[in-house]
């Protein structure tokens, strides 16, 4: 090396090294910053509320991908993305069950600030940015600074908001109930509710097969996670749309339509109609229909031309995930599939590979999602995963995934039986559990209750395995499947 080079490396050096010390400070500052926020949000503080809850958690994820870009100065190059969060409308201990909702959008104009964009992340929320603007401006990189693919597990930014997640978790655990004790404070309650809503759930299926019948659909359905009482509603909604656009709503004829979290198609075929839209957006979006079902259309074109380019491996949809749309998951196809061919296009697969992935499954899912292999032993991909970093990740977990498959397998039937004797024993008019409640998990907390000595508690009652303890208001209860541990 030529000695008048050392100078000029020794200086690169330690720019680098002071680039990354200042950045390192200001990330600091900014999560610190966060803070009220991350209080103010946090999907544990919506426990009893699962919409609320699941909004949240989904939009944390994706604000821990965007704060990344921020920190780091990486322009993301997918379109605006709008994140929405409940917070709560008033700090009045009688209102705790009101909300608000917030939208904060993400765009190439805010990864240039992160300071601006945390800031308008406070203001939108009505917090405190007195911290925030004493903040100094983040430092400009060295130049050629390369900064590598880091797939995004969860939404925790930083080392402050894991030990905060941590600090949250052992406080809860401290708190929990003692099952027994729970069930009998709470199962008066459950009774007294599951009564008071008997006629309101009848009331409910005489609308629904009138507008079944009416409008000649499938079925009608209702995945929002709110009541029964909010279920009612929607349905009087589309019942009112019947009677004044009955033309407009001959879309609707032989489809399954779902008051969900979004309008859209899902991947389905679904009709799928957000509860917080007013009425000319559900009208707008049933006309075009047969638009939206072109997106559907071509999703297993898609999904055979992902397959083929990865040696024959099945496309597949998480057991355990929300619907989402099939426009933007066609969207998402093409990215994998175009990141795999430039990768071919410079070298070939591995030769430890077989000659077929045919018994292996991969799910794509958002630009935010994890690579990881899900509980049920698929691979998970986000749709931005370059080709290299999923290749190298498929080679060296095939051995997980073949053992979670098998796993499942086994778990899936063990699980089927133990809800059957579950139901028998203590007598329960119904048992479910969320969809993220994967086998394994039911399980153990099937086996856990059969042990206990609830049946007096839960006689009649209709039970749903969750992560928190809750009777809702159509008196369902709730427990959280790892209750027994502590």
């Amino acid at each position: 090396m030529s000695v008048s080079l050392v100078p000029q490396i020794r200086k690169l050096v330690n720019s680098r090294r002071h680039f990354l010390v200042l950045r390192r400070s200001l990330n600091q500052d900014l999560t610190t910053a966060l803070r009220p926020f991350y209080f103010a949000v946090h999907p544990d503080f919506f426990a009893q509320h699962p919409e609320q809850r699941n909004t949240n958690e989904n939009s944390l994820k994706l604000l821990s991908e965007h704060l990344e870009a921020l920190y780091e100065r990486r322009l993301r190059n997918e379109d605006t993305q709008v994140l929405k969060f409940y917070v709560r409308a008033s700090s009045d201990a009688n209102k705790r069950d009101t909300f608000r909702l917030i939208q904060i959008r993400t765009d190439r104009q805010s990864t240039r600030d992160p300071k601006r964009f945390i800031q308008g992340l406070l203001e939108s929320c009505n917090l405190s940015t007195e911290y925030v603007k004493n903040i100094k401006a983040q430092p400009e990189p060295p130049k050629s600074s390369g900064l590598e693919f880091r797939p995004s597990q969860d939404y925790h930014c930083d080392a402050e908001f894991a030990e905060f997640e941590s600090q949250l978790k052992n406080e809860r655990a401290s708190k929990r109930p003692v099952l027994t004790t729970w069930l009998e404070e709470n199962a008066d309650k459950a009774r007294q509710r599951a009564k008071e809503t008997a006629e309101l759930q009848a009331e409910i299926d005489k609308l629904q097969r009138v507008l079944v019948e009416k409008l000649q659909l499938r079925d009608a359905r209702y995945e929002c996670g709110w009541n029964i009482d909010h279920y009612r509603g929607c349905l009087k909604t589309l019942e009112r749309l019947a009677n004044t656009h009955l033309v407009e709503m001959s879309p609707l004829k032989g489809r399954i339509v779902v008051f969900a979290p979004f309008t859209g198609i899902s991947l389905e075929g679904h009709v799928m109609l957000f509860t917080g839209d007013v009425l000319s957006t559900w009208i707008d979006f049933i006309k075009n229909i047969p638009h939206h079902d072109a997106y559907l259309k071509v999703v297993p074109v898609y999904e055979r031309t992902l397959s083929q380019v990865l040696l024959e491996i099945q496309i597949g949809r998480r057991k355990f995930m929300p619907k989402q749309q099939a426009s933007g998951y066609a969207n998402h196809l093409m990215k994998v599939t175009t990141s795999l061919n430039d990768y071919l296009g410079k070298q070939k697969y591995p030769t430890e590979w077989p000659k077929t992935l045919k018994e292996f499954t991969i799910v794509v899912e958002s630009e935010a999602g994890p690579l990881m292999v899900s509980p049920t032993g698929q691979f998970i991909t986000p749709a931005t995963c370059p080709g290299s970093i999923l290749v190298d990740f498929i080679t060296q977990h095939m051995e997980l995934a073949r053992e979670r498959m098998k796993k499942y397998a086994q778990d899936k039937h063990v699980e089927q039986e133990l809800m059957d004797a579950c139901i028998k024993q203590l007598q329960l008019l119904s048992l479910t559990k969320d969809d993220a409640i994967t086998p394994d998990k039911m399980i153990a907390a099937l086996r856990d209750l059969s042990q206990m000595q609830v049946q007096k508690q839960l006689k009649q009652a209709k039970l749903h395995i969750t992560h928190y303890y809750s009777v809702l208001t159509d008196g369902v209860v709730c427990i959280p499947w790892d209750f027994a541990q502590k």
